[in-house]
């Protein structure tokens, strides 16, 4: 038998656009110059289906895991967009070489691996809390630039931070460890508290190691989610290592491949014929058989995007439960 030996079939906007036409029979099956207004009308629509994709709890393929960097009796973290607030999939931590005076805009570190022109740069200060800033341009030697003085001295030996990209406005939050930095070791925190629940906690600036978390994505045309921590954290020795879904990516170009599994294909073209049907004068029964098309498509992929979870049953002794 003689296979391919290849399994890396994928495919782009357009192509995902043609097909859906070809489905609609608004495109015969040769046909590949289509008016360019049809085609961004139809990203359009191919882009509201993937956001709506972003509701229906598929997101084995966007599930990924970030780390939080705590400050000191500090509440609430915004995730996402421009902030001050410091969270990122992957990080390198190192320690200072020599100490840092309060307004050194340099500092040496004992390695430099990790570090580069436009990263962001935190130092573990003398006060307690992490300073932020960024590397300014390249390293010379050991000697890291940075675009901003430190607001504070930190002695040698003191721990620093360095990455490249912040995380994305997380979709949801869906657990998250304690991670404490000496000892290497990750303690799971509670479950994600709900709304009400957190509200009643009643005092939200108690400060101790934290347990627990409240995660509030807001979004629409906001950019930014909320991270609320409790306790707030005392110091700066844990951050939170958290698992969370990252939205799907657009479609921005014509050349662009979906941000999902190559599975997702097929469904992507049999539902954006679906959505797209009621602009072209098709016959109800070609509707139908689109519609069915795509509801067993999504089926199929919906059904392969899961994995083995753990169940935990519990008996409730006092029988106050119904």
């Amino acid at each position: 038998m003689a296979t391919s030996g290849v399994s890396t079939f994928n495919a782009t906007r357009d192509q995902i656009i043609l097909a859906a036409l070809r489905k609609l029979q608004a495109i015969s099956a040769t046909e590949t110059a289509v008016n360019p207004t049809l085609i961004t009308n139809c990203a359009f629509q191919l882009n509201a289906l993937v956001k709506s994709l972003n509701a229906t709890g598929l997101h084995i393929w966007t599930e990924e895991e970030a780390t939080v960097f705590l400050q000191p009796s500090q509440i609430a973290y915004t995730l996402g967009g421009t902030t001050t607030d410091n969270a990122t999939g992957s990080y390198t931590a190192t320690t200072l070489a020599t100490s840092a005076a309060s307004g050194a805009t340099s500092i040496s570190v004992a390695s430099t691996a990790g570090f580069g022109s436009g990263f962001f740069v935190g130092v573990v200060l003398t006060s307690g809390s992490i300073y932020w800033t960024t590397q300014n341009g390249a390293a010379s030697g050991t000697t890291i630039p940075l675009a901003a003085g430190l607001s504070g001295s930190a002695s040698t030996g003191a721990a620093v931070y360095v990455y490249q990209t912040q995380i994305v406005r997380p979709l949801r939050v869906v657990g998250a460890r304690r991670y404490n930095f000496a000892s290497a070791i990750d303690t799971q925190m509670t479950p994600p508290l709900s709304r009400l629940d957190y509200r009643n906690l009643p005092n939200k600036t108690a400060t101790g190691v934290p347990t627990q978390f409240f995660y509030d994505p807001r979004g629409g045309a906001n950019v930014q989610g909320i991270l609320n921590i409790w306790p707030a954290p005392a110091d700066v020795t844990n951050a939170v290592k958290m698992t969370w879904w990252r939205p799907i990516q657009d479609f921005t170009t014509p050349g662009n491949n979906p941000d999902l599994p190559q599975e997702w294909i097929d469904a992507l073209i049999w539902n954006l014929a679906y959505k797209l049907w009621p602009e072209f004068p098709i016959s109800q029964v070609l509707m139908g058989a689109i519609k069915e098309q795509a509801m067993i498509s999504l089926e199929n992929v919906a059904g392969y995007d899961r994995e083995p979870e753990s169940y935990y049953f519990g008996f409730d002794a006092d029988m106050t439960q119904a």
